[in-house]
């Protein structure tokens, strides 16, 4: 867990700092009525926080940035959020590149899910009441409730508890907390908790508008108390979190006992499982040995493994069946054109990509993917612009489309937008040095014309005010307004 603190404690570091310089965000003068905490945290200044803590993470390849995965994670937490009706956030979800079993929430409606939590749930239904729960924290305001209820000399133990509290990691919480700082070390525990619980009542109505059974809330908080129960029951009095036994039986108090859905598991939750586990598999062999091939998951599974050892006709040999009998199923046929592509078998992968977006052509990852191959194979670039022009509202937030999208133009010989792209794409993953370079490198080309020259220098000032704003003259003419 020490990883996890040291990388998310960066986040809120940054997130303390916007509170107090408000000259990083954009001002919102007029407080929001009906909102306690407006003052300290303008829903306004919510989206760029949560999304310079997002590219903090892209930039650390915290992330998994697999178009499967991200769609699918997306896909859930919408199907939930949108039962909030919150016009003022638009969700994003994503998964964390780490085993460890966590999740956090963070302004602007950033969630992230880390791979372990969703490995360690049994059922989509117990991956949704988490998501459910994050959301609840971001609708709720958390993280402005507690920076009201904050001083200005206890923004070192806010950093400590906000990077525990949304990690789920109770004892850097309470490492923070037991520093004192002059603030009522009870007050503090107290509010916290009451947040977590707060969350778990809000995500509970959120489940009973969702296909999902609001049993699996509880049961989830089963399977982490087996998982972490030592660690959480040592804490339980001064614990940032209330006891799992607390949390499970106020869930089981507010939830229907006649609940008459059932707990509902997707083809593609038990895909993107096999995915996420193949990553952390160390003795592959071992995993081989111990596995059956009598389903299509299982065979997924096997394949990836094969895959992942660099045995790609083994892998192939595996899934080859199941492709034959069903060719229209995502993640076998990704797989099988991945293991084709790894043997050389560049325009086989890029012909099994190209049916497979025949047959689902309204899927918005497919382009992704058939791009990304051609792109690195320096293949019809044309052909790869048209694909990311039509999907990139739905790829917005991932780095591979920028810079798929950025080589794709370079091989068109377009520089303005090659270089338009490439900067975005050190945007989303938060260096902005090397964007504001890009840009300006660019701007020194004899293609550009005055239009393309003037579009080039307005995005370089967006980047600077908006991510890096410098330090301005108190007279005189200053680069943001």
């Amino acid at each position: 867990m020490v990883f996890i603190i040291k990388k998310y404690s960066r986040i809120f570091l940054m997130i303390i700092v916007f509170i107090s310089n408000p000259s990083k965000v954009h001002s919102d003068p007029l407080p929001q009525l009906g909102d306690p905490y407006s003052e300290v945290l303008p829903i306004s200044n919510e989206e760029i926080i949560g999304f310079m803590s997002y590219q903090s993470l892209q930039n650390g390849n915290y992330i998994i940035n697999d178009p499967l995965v991200v769609s699918y994670i997306n896909y859930l937490g919408n199907l939930l959020s949108r039962n909030l009706l919150d016009e003022k956030r638009k969700y994003k979800f994503f998964i964390v590149d780490t085993d460890d079993i966590n999740a956090f929430a963070l302004p602007g409606g950033y969630i992230g899910i880390n791979s372990g939590l969703v490995l360690l749930s049994k059922n989509e239904a117990q991956l949704a009441s988490v998501l459910a729960h994050e959301i609840s924290h971001v609708n709720l305001r958390h993280i402005a409730e507690m920076l009201a209820n904050s001083t200005s000399n206890s923004i070192p133990m806010w950093i400590g508890i906000l990077a525990g509290m949304f990690t789920g990691n109770a004892q850097a919480s309470m490492a923070a907390i037991q520093t004192g700082l002059g603030i009522s070390m009870q007050q503090n525990i107290n509010l916290i908790r009451s947040n977590e619980v707060e969350a778990d009542n809000l995500a509970i109505e959120i489940i009973k508008s969702s296909p999902f059974k609001t049993s699996a809330f509880s049961d989830f908080f089963s399977e982490m108390m087996n998982a972490t129960g030592d660690v959480q029951r040592s804490l339980s009095y001064l614990s940032t979190h209330p006891m799992f036994e607390e949390r499970i039986a106020n869930i089981k108090n507010r939830t229907n006992v006649n609940d008459s859905k059932i707990i509902n598991t997707t083809d593609d939750y038990k895909f993107i499982k096999n995915i996420l586990y193949v990553k952390y598999v160390k003795d592959i062999n071992r995993q081989l040995k111990n596995i059956r091939s009598n389903s299509i998951v299982n065979k997924h599974r096997i394949g990836l493994l094969y895959n992942k050892k660099s045995d790609y006709q083994k892998s192939i040999n595996v899934i080859k069946d199941e492709y034959l009998v069903n060719s229209g199923n995502i993640y076998i046929a990704v797989l099988y054109a991945d293991n084709l592509l790894n043997l050389g078998k560049v325009d086989e992968a890029i012909i099994t990509l190209e049916k497979l977006l025949t047959l689902h052509p309204l899927n918005k990852n497919l382009p992704l993917i058939i791009s990304e191959v051609m792109v690195d194979n320096n293949q019809n670039p044309t052909r790869v612009v048209k694909l990311l022009s039509s999907v990139s509202k739905s790829h917005s937030l991932n780095p591979i489309f920028y810079r798929t999208l950025s080589k794709a133009f370079s091989q068109n010989n377009d520089v303005f937008n090659s270089n338009i792209n490439l900067a975005e794409y050190y945007v989303i993953i938060g260096n902005y040095r090397l964007a504001i370079e890009v840009l300006q490198n660019a701007s020194r080309s004899n293609k550009l014309n005055a239009a393309q020259l003037t579009t080039l220098n307005d995005k370089k000032r967006r980047i600077l005010c908006t991510y890096n704003r410098p330090l301005e003259p108190i007279f005189g003419e200053k680069t943001c307004n």
